[in-house]
């Protein structure tokens, strides 16, 4: 795709598209991920779980997707089916927020998308019994809310909105030693916030 081409809206397709290409890349880091998990407890299985979540939205989705309601009902299911460890429930509430979300919709334009993140993100920290600030789910709603404010700005390009919301996650990922004293001890950032990012690249 050429690199000018503006992206206006996400399809069934497309979506499909960016999440397979977004799990691929956390299973070829999942090492990666573990070295550096020491939240909740260093048992170094981050990036296991994310993994083993992850595959079982990958194995889910086949053929031409048609209806965007119904392919993120389908990863949903099957991130809630499969959801492992603490990062991976935390994902599928993520991506059961971002199916109910957007349930009336088709396409997903800039400000919709804004949208649909931010409740992705409020449903994800619903994953958690005890919330914790500088974790998976501060990442999430990071990027939403760059999202939010690009979109609020008149960005249409769906491209720049998903390189500006990256460049957000990394610095949110970068702050999370600053949050959690565990963290910073060890020396690393968030395991579960380091797959969320990887997932985005």
């Amino acid at each position: 795709m050429p690199k000018s081409e503006v992206i206006t809206h996400i399809d069934a397709p497309r979506l499909q598209n960016a999440i397979l290409a977004g799990v691929a890349n956390v299973l070829k880091h999942r090492d990666q991920i573990n070295k550096i998990n020491v939240f909740p407890v260093p048992d170094g299985d981050t990036g296991t779980n994310l993994a083993f979540t992850l595959s079982e939205i990958q194995g889910a989705l086949s053929g031409t997707p048609h209806h965007l309601p119904d392919l993120l009902d389908q990863i949903a299911q099957a991130a809630l089916d499969g959801a492992r460890g603490n990062s991976g429930a935390i994902m599928a509430q993520y991506f059961q927020g971002l199916s109910e979300s957007a349930q009336q919709y088709q396409v997903l334009d800039a400000k919709r998308l804004a949208k649909v993140s931010v409740a992705a993100a409020q449903s994800a920290w619903g994953a958690m019994s005890e919330p914790v600030p500088g974790t998976l789910p501060t990442v999430l709603e990071d990027f939403a809310d760059e999202l939010t404010r690009l979109a609020s700005e008149g960005v249409e390009d769906i491209r720049v909105m998903i390189e500006g919301g990256l460049k957000r996650a990394k610095r949110s990922l970068a702050d999370t030693p600053k949050q959690l004293a565990v963290l910073k001890e060890a020396g690393v950032v968030d395991a579960g916030g380091q797959g969320f990012v990887d997932f985005l690249e």
